[in-house]
Formats: structure tokens, sequence, C-alpha cells
């Protein structure tokens, strides 16, 4: 039985100069602009440099702030009042104080264990943190039983090979075991960026430093890579979307414009060759991905500050305009099944 999509929630760069957008927004099903404040203030401190969102277990809505002077999971009230599109703030549900991993987070995610794994830039790890239904909600989960002796930050699923902080005193793990990649270049720096679980519980996970997507089980032990296919390689992952109705994995590879599938049951056979999806020089900024119960792709771009939609057609994938131009850059677009208004 096919979901409802009720429209799709935005959140944005918020690091332009002129007009940065600091909350998220809400979108219908066309593409209009429904509101600019899904997120209630937070008392304390305005919100900045958004990223990831996700549904709880418990029915709230969480995102990422990946600001460093504030790293932080924030949740918020997924009970919405009648006729508001806002939710209110309830607080900080992770924060370094819980994990020194937690630093510039990307991309949190609801695990089949109901716990919250979230990717971390600058210390290039993914830590997991007891899920809101837990007597332990928002403290750093146990570190991975496959990870090898040494040091880590609290909660350790995924380990680095390479950080921005964090190695030394934390262990360098090899990347063919698994260790995450973090690379400078004159122009940007490349880290552990999307994150997703299939319907057998395996965790994918953007290398972006070293183009590839690693595959762990519900242990955390290295499954494999997904590095691309016999004739096209993944460039600078960013964006994941699993899709379950296909037991599809979306990979967003920017570096070569380039939109990747993978076919999920491939985990469990040890077979880890993307297909090709879509190419085109539109996706030379791609950031943010999705798709809908009909199929159709979503693309956000950090390049013209809009989102497209991509339909299929006998194969063949073409693009058209959903929304924008912003002000900022958007991040991650994430379809929403839930009233997007309060009834």
């Amino acid at each position: 039985m096919s979901q409802q999509l009720y429209g799709f929630y935005v959140s944005f760069s918020g690091e332009v100069t002129q007009n940065p957008i600091n909350n998220v927004y809400a979108l219908s099903t066309a593409g209009v602009t429904l509101s600019t404040a899904v997120l209630g203030a937070n008392p304390r401190q305005a919100f900045q440099e958004l990223r990831g969102m996700a549904f709880g277990p418990d029915g709230n809505f969480y995102v990422a702030q990946a600001w460093k002077g504030a790293s932080a999971v924030m949740q918020f009230d997924g009970a919405l009042s009648q006729g508001s599109y806002t939710m209110s703030f309830n607080e900080n549900f992770v924060t370094a104080s819980a994990s020194a991993g937690l630093v510039h987070p990307y991309q949190p995610v609801f695990g089949p264990d109901g716990n919250l794994y979230v990717s971390s830039q600058d210390t290039n790890v993914v830590t997991v943190f007891y899920g809101p239904e837990n007597s332990s909600a928002g403290q750093a989960g146990p570190d991975a039983s496959s990870l090898p002796t040494g040091t880590f930050y609290p909660g350790t699923f995924v380990p680095a090979f390479s950080a921005a902080v964090g190695i030394p005193p934390n262990t360098s793990v090899p990347v063919a075991d698994g260790g995450l990649t973090f690379l400078t270049t004159s122009s940007s720096t490349h880290s552990v960026r999307g994150l997703a679980f299939d319907s057998s519980g395996n965790l994918y996970v953007a290398d972006e430093g070293n183009n590839r997507v690693a595959v762990f089980n519900s242990t955390g032990a290295v499954l494999g890579f997904i590095t691309g296919s016999k004739s096209h390689t993944i460039s600078e992952p960013v964006a994941l979307c699993f899709d379950v109705a296909g037991e599809t994995l979306y990979i967003a590879s920017p570096g070569n414009n380039t939109i990747f599938t993978y076919d999920a049951s491939g985990a469990g056979k040890s077979e880890f060759t993307a297909k090709l999806l879509i190419s085109d020089a539109s996706l030379d900024k791609l950031s943010g991905i999705a798709v809908d119960p009909s199929g159709n792709l979503y693309s956000c771009s950090r390049g013209d500050m809009t989102i497209s939609i991509w339909t299929e057609s006998n194969g063949a994938w073409s693009a058209s305009s959903f929304a924008g131009p912003f002000t900022d850059s958007p991040e991650q677009i994430m379809p929403v099944y839930t009233p997007i208004v309060g009834q």
C-alpha cells in the first residue's frame, strides 16, 4: 500500500553572505512554498547551518545543526497545532556533551533499533546515540563491536581513517576496514556525508573523500564498498536516499554530475556494483536528493539554488523546475508522509 505524500521539507546552507536561510521550508507536492518557518524558535539560540532531517520513532522531528559553535541534533514536537505549519522546539536531543565525536553533523538517521545515527564532517565518524524511546535517550550508545582495539569517541559506529579533528588521539582505522577518508583540496574539504538504512538493517555511508559508499551490517562490520560500475565511477558522493518500495539506494555523485542506483539485495550477496541512472551537467552542484512514491526524483542544486524534478519515460530521464530559486542553497530535501499543516 503506497504512502500518501503531503509535501516536502527542505533545509538550506545558511552560509551565504546575503539572505541566508536558517529554517526549514515546507513545500507542497507541486513545489509551492507553504511555510518558511517549519521550526519553532529555540529560545536560547538562533539556528545556524541546518542539514539533515528525520522523523523519529516517537513521531518527533529531528534536524542537524552543522554550525561548529553549537553542533547538535535538535528535536521538535511533531504534533502540529490546528492550522499551523510550525513545530515547537523541544530540546537539543544530542550534543557534543554526549560524545565529542559530534562535530559539524551532517546527517541524522534512525536505525531499525530505534537509535539515532549521525555523521559528523570534522571528526569524520558516524556516532550512535540511544533513541528517544530508550531510558538513556540522547546519550552515546555502545561502540560498534567490530572496532579494533584502540581509542574512539563514545558511540563510534563507523570510524575514521583520517579527520579534521580527533586523529590522534583516536585510532586511525584502515580504509579497507571501513575507515572514512578526510580529504582537503584547494577549493574544499571532503568527508563523511549522507547515511541511509536498507530494509535489512544495513547502513550505507557516503565516504566522500574516498569516492565510495561504505556498507556496514548491524554490528558495524564492513560488508563492502560501492564504487560504481565497470564503466562509471562514483565521485564525491554526498546525499543518499533509500526507496523501500523498490529496495533501491539512490546515490548523489556531484563530482561527475551523476545519480547512481544500487540494488540493496546485493549487500547480502557481496555484490556492490552501482548502476548509472542519470548523468547531466545540471547536477554539477548536486546536494540533496529524494524519491517520491511515483518514482520521480528530486535534486537540489547549490549552484542555481533550485530544486528540480526528474521524470522517466521509456528509460529516459528529463528534468523540469520544481521549486526556487531561493535566496540560499538548498541542502537536503525529504518527502513528508504526515500532514504538513495541523488538522
